[in-house]
């Protein structure tokens, strides 16, 4: 019998120090584009979720595992999410389906816009594995199975230690894992996520152009420094050999950032910038944004806690298509 792990590394990049050319978004907007995604017929909200456990066997040994070994490399604990565990389930159960492996399907989605377009607005980064064997079914239990490829993510050396890296960061707050096994071939997914927003809702109030507003509040002891807009094209759909070619992945740069009303001498690294959030001393936070070209929309919300520069607290996704309602 022969079994192999295979696996993906989750890579992403720290938006407000990068990025190309700033570029002229958002000024000249273009008619007849509309939001595919996320289902905006009603107001999308999300709150920061509350304390709960993992609910089947595997997860949740898995769950253990990572606090576990995050105690002992000094980091805080996460908390379980089960939005994130549900993306995670749905992932592994479509890898099996396509018989793909990695972070992406052949619906070509990156893996923060699925769960963002799902309606999980925690900064994603993603460890993915899988287990094979040539027999009929697996010798060890799934919960083995899960524990071992933990083990082998904590195991890696530098440089190619991205799992470890992804599995011990220390903004990370939340964690979701999924798992799926069928006929020798098992795939688990670890959704971590950093949650620095009590709550995001967004909401559709216009239709031509496309205008959507944003708004939320900064957990307490954050504050909101800026916010960042990244544009790259629509998904395309993938072969299964593209697929699993996909080995890692990044946050796109962002084009455009807005900072709080009235802070217009503050320039984001990168971006054009403009002062166009409103924000209030309780943390409370709104802003609009009409997107100027299809494709996907990466919108990251940058949190500090006053020790700390910047980092990315929250985050949405739009998926915006040509074919809107005309002016």
């Amino acid at each position: 019998m022969k079994l192999t792990r295979l696996a993906g590394i989750a890579l992403w990049t720290a938006l407000a120090a990068a990025g190309d050319c700033a570029a002229r978004a958002n000024r000249h907007v273009p008619p007849r584009l509309r939001v595919r995604s996320p289902d905006l017929s009603r107001p999308l909200h999300e709150r920061q979720p509350g304390s709960a456990t993992p609910h089947d066997e595997v997860s949740r040994a898995v769950f253990r595992r990572i606090n576990a070994d995050r105690a002992a490399a000094g980091a805080a604990p996460v908390e379980w999410d089960e939005g994130a565990a549900r993306v995670a389930r749905r992932f592994c159960e479509a890898q099996i389906r396509e018989r793909t492996r990695g972070h992406f399907l052949t619906d070509g989605v990156p893996p923060y816009a699925r769960t963002a377009l799902a309606g999980l607005f925690g900064v994603q980064a993603e460890n993915s594995t899988m287990w094979l064997t040539t027999a009929r079914e697996f010798q060890k239990s799934i919960v083995d199975l899960a524990l071992d490829a933990h083990a082998d993510m904590m195991g890696e050396r530098p440089p190619e230690d991205g799992h470890r890296h992804t599995i011990l960061d220390p903004d990370a707050t939340h964690v979701g894992v999924g798992w799926a096994a069928e006929a020798g071939s098992f795939r688990m997914a670890q959704e971590f996520l950093t949650r620095r927003l009590e709550d995001l809702t967004l909401t559709r109030v216009a239709e031509a152009p496309a205008t959507i507003r944003i708004e939320g509040k900064v957990a307490s002891s954050y504050r909101l420094e800026f916010v960042t807009f990244a544009h790259e094209p629509s998904p395309r759909a993938l072969t299964k050999s593209e697929a699993n070619a996909r080995t890692s992945y990044g946050y796109p740069p962002p084009r455009l950032a807005y900072v709080e009303e009235g802070r217009s001498s503050l320039h984001v690294v990168g971006a054009e910038t403009e002062d166009r959030v409103r924000l209030t001393k309780s943390g409370e936070f709104s802003f609009r944004f009409t997107p100027t070209l299809a494709g996907l929309w990466t919108i990251l919300v940058y949190t500090r806690d006053g020790r700390t520069e910047p980092r990315p607290g929250g985050l949405a996704v739009l998926w915006m298509e040509e074919g809107g309602a005309a002016p």
